[in-house]
């Protein structure tokens, strides 16, 4: 027989008789959400009185703390609703429905206390992160945001917002204000072009004009053809801004999409200008005849102050002489005196031309009457450095005079072959001059050494630079790309930089040589420095794609990736051999950007302080 003790213990274990009726909180929380404004009610206290009920039961429920905070805030009872919303958010830290809800709760409270704007800022940014696909969530940031002042906020939520509904202008509007304000200019940017997308007023196609020049000005020559290009698409009829496209398309050695659009602007207003840029883009194709054709008219029409009329006269006489036309030049010059501006360079040319068709008697008259008028064009510099008795007629009958003057038009028609970059043909006219005599002037190795690196042959260009090296050793320009051709070849850094550095203290206002000593610096380690170099270098050479190139790569070994692709983005404006491998490389940075951005967005969100429960 048990005892006493045991029977007690077992009857504790027992269940009771009459046990209390189970309570279905599913069911209260049915019947709660039906008195909420929100699920169609009318009577929020009395779901929140329900929704305390479920809470008493159910203390762990993040849901719970939600509704009852959501009946509370539409009973107007914000302060009272702010703590179950704070509780649900610490329940649940991931649910995005508790964060937005009591973020907008907070926005709510703060429009009656000033004070609380920067919590509710927190509280918006915690639940655009897990929300981020949310407009409300963004456009309420931005708001408070721009109510405290935090203005690169601000600008990040109205953009966010107006990707999310890039019909909604309002938003492009704030995030162009912001950007402005901010100095933001890849902001500024996606602004104007979305403001400017569909159907534009005026207000907001004068941004896009701004905004073109600013970038013109700033070097982004790549986005601001974008947006004359987007002007143009609003303003078909409107031939300037052809024209600022096709200028673009000539500064970027874009040549055959410079002739479509000056072919554009013709076809709406012809013009002078036009047919020289037309003329120019025709040059550096190698369609002489064609240039030629185009200046013609400008050459023969009434003189006027127009600066076109100038450089048509020149460039026309080069055309001439590229197609080895030295009769029809002269009789142009005969029938068209040169005009002042140009009359120096017309004069080589009309050395060039007698010497062409073998008159030297012409051509040393030419040659003397140069000398004198123009002593410092290095044509005739050069030429006053021949003996006197090659300068007369009677000793033309020596062979090594008559070389001389040949020499010399050979190395004028290599510059000319140089300036619209027919590196085949300027090598031809250098090896040819090289035959007739010796090199007289540096300047012509450096331009062989060009045309071999244009050639794709390294070994050969720096072959001449040590060549120039042996005549000048203390030419700046020979020690710069001595230099820079070792650093690229890779090849006895040490000497490298010093040529460099010594060219650099020379001419320490060359952006061409500050670039190279800003590279020389990244290629020896000295990664700091060098930023400060190639910055300096892109204030002397805004438009230059190598110093562009350069100092991306700077910023991207020090980590900075966003302004490393600002860089890149403003060298592939330009045409350059490896551009194709830089775009390449620029969209794997974008990549690994926005990568970064997302990963710190989808960081996880700390927790609120779990320490505070509802009053009862």
């Amino acid at each position: 027989m048990r005892d006493f003790r045991t029977l007690i213990l077992a009857g504790l274990l027992l269940p009771p008789l009459l046990a209390a009726p189970q309570v279905d909180v599913r069911a209260l929380m049915l019947e709660a959400r039906a008195l909420q404004l929100r699920g169609g009610g009318t009577d929020p206290e009395g779901a929140a009185a329900i929704y305390r009920r479920v809470v008493a039961l159910v203390p762990q429920s993040a849901e719970a703390r939600l509704r009852l905070s959501e009946a509370l805030q539409e009973s107007r009872d914000f302060d009272g609703a702010l703590v179950p919303a704070e509780k649900a958010v610490a329940l649940a830290p991931q649910n995005g429905e508790a964060r937005a809800h009591l973020a907008l709760l907070q926005v709510q409270r703060s429009q009656k206390d000033p004070s609380l704007f920067p919590e509710a800022q927190k509280d918006l940014k915690a639940a655009a992160a897990l929300l981020p696909q949310d407009p409300e969530l963004w456009g309420r940031l931005g708001e408070v945001s721009e109510q405290v002042h935090d203005g690169p906020e601000a600008l990040k939520a109205w953009l966010r917002l107006g990707r999310l509904r890039p019909s909604f202008a309002p938003a492009w509007e704030r995030a162009y204000l912001q950007a402005v304000a901010t100095g933001n200019y890849p902001g500024k940017r996606e602004a104007v072009l979305a403001l400017n997308a569909h159907h534009p007023d005026d207000r907001q196609l004068r941004m896009l004009e701004d905004l073109a020049r600013e970038q013109i000005k700033s070097g982004f020559l790549a986005h601001a053809e974008e947006s004359f290009l987007l002007l143009a698409k609003h303003l078909p009829q409107e031939p300037a801004l052809w024209e600022n496209i096709s200028l673009i398309r000539l500064q970027t050695m874009r040549y055959r999409e410079a002739l479509e659009s000056l072919g554009r602007a013709e076809a709406l207003k012809p013009s002078p200008r036009i047919s020289f840029n037309t003329a120019m883009a025709l040059m550096n194709l190698g369609r002489f005849a064609e240039a030629e054709a185009r200046l013609k008219p400008l050459v023969d029409a009434p003189v006027d102050k127009d600066p076109v009329s100038d450089g048509a006269q020149a460039l026309y006489a080069e055309s001439l002489l590229l197609q080895g036309k030295g009769t029809e030049l002269l009789a142009f010059v005969k029938r068209q005196p040169p005009r002042s501006e140009v009359a120096g360079e017309m004069q080589v040319f009309i050395c060039q031309a007698h010497i062409s068709r073998n008159d030297w008697k012409a051509a040393l008259a030419a040659i003397k009457a140069g000398i004198q008028r123009f002593p410092k064009v290095p044509f005739f510099t050069q030429a006053k450095a021949l003996p006197e008795k090659d300068l007369e007629y009677a000793f033309f009958s020596r062979k090594e005079a008559r070389a001389a003057l040949e020499q010399f038009h050979k190395e004028g028609m290599a510059a000319l072959w140089s300036e619209f970059r027919r590196w085949d043909k300027c090598l031809e006219a250098l090896e040819q001059a090289r035959a007739l005599g010796p090199v007289r002037d540096v300047d012509l190795l450096i331009m062989q050494s060009t045309a071999y690196e244009q050639l794709d042959r390294p070994k050969d260009a720096l072959r001449i630079l040590r060549e120039a090296q042996q005549m000048a050793p203390a030419n700046p320009m020979v020690q710069n790309n001595l230099g820079y051709l070792l650093l690229e070849q890779e090849q006895d850094l040490p000497e490298a930089a010093a040529l460099i550095e010594a060219s650099a203290k020379a001419t320490p206002d060359s952006g061409n040589v500050v670039d190279s000593l800003g590279w020389a610096q990244f290629k020896l380690g000295r990664v700091a420095e060098a930023e400060t170099t190639l910055r300096r270098a892109v204030e002397l050479s805004p438009f230059s794609p190598e110093v562009r190139r350069h100092l991306g790569e700077v910023l991207l070994k020090q980590g900075k990736l966003e302004e490393a692709a600002d860089q890149w983005e403003r060298a592939l404006a330009f045409v350059f051999p490896d551009r194709d491998a830089l775009a390449k490389r620029l969209g794997d940075l974008r990549l690994r950007i926005a990568k970064q951005q997302a990963e710190k967005v989808a960081a996880p969100v700390p927790a609120a302080d779990d320490d505070d429960e509802e009053a009862p």
